[in-house]
């Protein structure tokens, strides 16, 4: 087994222990037990509500801005080939998506535990896919590698998904 092959299988079982975590959460969520104190139907219940500053809401459109970014046919019609090599042009392809990650990874302060988990799933996920089509032997450049890549579609859901959850926590503050 090569080092490719190594990386997709680490990035394989990364997105399922997220997976993983999210499910256990949302199940294990529905499983708490309820206060045996009488309901006190004067006082609502409610949670705290997490207060917009300006700050978070910056964070908010610069993870969204990130999304965007990553999203595939958008960076491979922003990120041209440097050569000809398709092994090259997935190197750039993920140099550029991690250099986008890291630039934002201070935001995570800003947003729930959830939503930089799924940031961090579209990312690996995303990377995956360039490195799983970068390895089929049907891709033989790194033009045939950008075809590929924007003749797929389902791999942008959890990107989507992230897109989704980001909104959904500021219209929550707002």
């Amino acid at each position: 087994m090569d080092i490719k092959e190594s990386a997709i299988i680490l990035l394989g079982l990364i997105i399922i222990v997220v997976i993983y975590y999210f499910l256990d959460k949302a199940i294990n969520k529905n499983r708490k037990p309820k206060h045996f104190q009488q309901p006190n139907f004067f006082q609502e219940e409610s949670k705290p509500k997490r207060q917009a500053t300006p700050q978070s809401l910056q964070a908010y459109e610069r993870l969204t801005i990130l999304m965007e970014r990553i999203d595939l046919p958008k960076l491979l019609s922003r990120v041209q080939p440097i050569s000809n090599l398709k092994q090259d042009y997935a190197n750039f392809l993920i140099q550029n998506i991690e250099q986008e990650y890291d630039f934002n990874l201070s935001q995570q302060l800003y947003v729930s535990e959830e939503s930089w988990a799924l940031i961090t799933t579209a990312k690996n996920t995303v990377i995956q896919e360039i490195l799983k089509t970068s390895l089929k032997n049907d891709v033989v450049d790194a033009d045939g590698l950008r075809m590929k890549l924007l003749s797929k579609s389902e791999n942008n859901t959890v990107v989507d998904l992230a897109k989704t959850r980001l909104r959904k926590e500021v219209s929550e503050m707002i």
